[in-house]
C-alpha cells in the first residue's frame, strides 16, 4: 500500500511539473509575441532601431520557450520568422526546416523559407518552396507579399552588381546582376500581369549587355 501510495505521489508530482513547465513555456511564447508585434510596429513608424532591438528581444524568448517545453507546437515557426525579419538567414532555414518537419504544413512557413534560401543565392531550392506556399495558400494576398519581397531582393542585388562594378570587381559585379535578373524572373512567373517588373527585368538585362 505504502509502495503504490509513494509511486501515486510521483506521478502526480511529475504531472504537476510538466504542466508548470507548459505554462511557464506558454507565458514566455507571449512575451515573445508580444515583442514581434511591437517590433513590427516600430519598423512601420520608421524607427528601424528600436524595431531591431525588440526583435532581437523576441528571438531570445522563443528560444527560451523551447528550452522550457521543447514540445512546444508553434515556437519554432515564430523563431523562425524573426531570424528571417533580423535577416539570419542561414538559422531561420534551419528552424524553418525543423517546423516543418513536425507541425502543420503553413504556407508563411514554406514562403519565408523559400524567400531565406533566395536572399542566399539557394534559387532553385527556395523557388521550390516559394510554389509549395503558394499550393497550400491560393489566396491572392500571399501571391502579392511573395512578388513584392522577390522585386525587393531582386532590385537590391542589382544595386549592389553596381556597386562592385564601380569597384572594378567585375566578375562579382556580373554574377550579382545575373542573379537579380533572375529573382525578377521569378517574380514574373508568379504574377506575369506585373508590367512594372517586366520593365525593370528588361532595363537590368540591358545594363547587363552594356
Amino acid at each position: 500500500m505504502k509502495k503504490r501510495l509513494f509511486t501515486i505521489i510521483i506521478s502526480l508530482s511529475i504531472i504537476s511539473c510538466q504542466q508548470t513547465k507548459k505554462e511557464k513555456a506558454f507565458k514566455i511564447f507571449n512575451e515573445g509575441v508580444t515583442l514581434s508585434l511591437n517590433a513590427g510596429t516600430e519598423a512601420n513608424r520608421g524607427n528601424e532601431k528600436k524595431a531591431i532591438e525588440l526583435n532581437d528581444k523576441a528571438i531570445e524568448k522563443f528560444r527560451e520557450t523551447l528550452r522550457t517545453d521543447s514540445t512546444h507546437s508553434i515556437a519554432r515557426s515564430a523563431l523562425a520568422h524573426s531570424l528571417y525579419i533580423s535577416k539570419k538567414y542561414d538559422e531561420a532555414i534551419e528552424w524553418f526546416k525543423k517546423a516543418n518537419a513536425i507541425g502543420k504544413a503553413e504556407a508563411v512557413n514554406y514562403m519565408e523559407l523559400g524567400l531565406s534560401q533566395i536572399n542566399l543565392g539557394q534559387t532553385a531550392e527556395g523557388e521550390k518552396n516559394l510554389f509549395k506556399a503558394l499550393e497550400l495558400d491560393k489566396s491572392e494576398e500571399i501571391r502579392e507579399i511573395t512578388v513584392e519581397d522577390l522585386y525587393d531582393i531582386g532590385k537590391l542585388a542589382f544595386k549592389y552588381g553596381d556597386a562592385y562594378k564601380k569597384e572594378g570587381k567585375t566578375e562579382k559585379a556580373l554574377t550579382y546582376k545575373q542573379f537579380s535578373i533572375d529573382v525578377l524572373k521569378l517574380s514574373l512567373k508568379i504574377n506575369p500581369a506585373r508590367a512594372d517588373i517586366r520593365s525593370t527585368v528588361d532595363s537590368c538585362a540591358k545594363q547587363l549587355m552594356d
